[in-house]
């Protein structure tokens, strides 16, 4: 087996047991990104904003709006500079959403920090991080 092979297999179990850690979400986790950054980053956050924040296209994230707008989690602000534009604004079903989920997800990465030592966490993030710096990168 290669190690190619062998890192593909590592990093996709990887990925899903953390992305099972986000199963129980009433939204999709991708929806939850666009939460975490109107609720804990200040704004204005418009359609563009977000989609430049998360790596994603304007198409995908205007669906998150309308998803999260029809299930009461953000509402929409106009812009008073451009009357076509708007902002987007966290409703408090929101708010506690992330600090809800913020704290289940925060309680297995700490459960993972003390299991794997702190040293060695901050290594895997560290890691994580350059990596994605490098695919990102990649893109442009």
């Amino acid at each position: 087996m290669n190690r190619y092979f062998n890192a593909n297999a590592v990093l996709s179990v990887f990925c899903k047991k953390y992305m099972d850690l986000k199963k129980g979400l009433p939204i999709r986790p991708s929806e939850m990104g666009v939460l975490n950054i109107i609720t804990k980053t200040e704004g204005p956050h418009s359609p563009a904003v977000l989609a430049e924040m998360l790596g994603v296209s304007k198409p995908m994230i205007t669906a998150h709006i309308v998803s999260l707008e029809k299930k009461g989690y953000i509402t929409k602000s106009p812009s008073a500079h451009d009357k076509r534009a708007y902002h987007v604004l966290p409703t408090e079903k929101a708010r506690a959403l992330v600090e809800n989920a913020g704290k289940e997800l925060n309680a297995q990465l700490e459960y993972l920090s003390d299991s794997m030592g702190r040293k060695e966490f901050d290594k895997l993030v560290d890691l994580a991080a350059k990596a994605n710096n490098i695919l990102k990168s990649r893109e442009e």
